[in-house]
């Protein structure tokens, strides 16, 4: 590979540069579909509770939430009829 900008360096150096090739493979730059797809599906997903700190009453509340709304929609229904 030549360099652009030959003018721009010293006789010395040049010769030295131009001793050396290097072959560079030809790199796909398009994925065919079922690449893109494997890399959505391989991609590490980031747990969104790990930002959180895990505090007793959190938990507290994670386990009474679904009790609570169990008990409030069986109020509403007794009352409706």
């Amino acid at each position: 590979m030549k360099s652009h900008y030959k003018h721009d360096l010293p006789e010395e150096l040049r010769e030295q540069l131009d001793q050396y090739t290097v072959d560079v493979p030809p790199i796909p730059f398009k994925q065919n579909k079922s690449d893109r797809l494997a890399d959505f599906l391989a991609t590490p997903v980031q747990n969104p509770i790990e930002n959180h700190s895990m505090t007793p009453g959190l938990l507290l509340k994670i386990q009474l939430g679904p009790i609570v709304v169990t008990i409030a929609l069986s109020a509403g229904f007794l009352f409706i009829l």
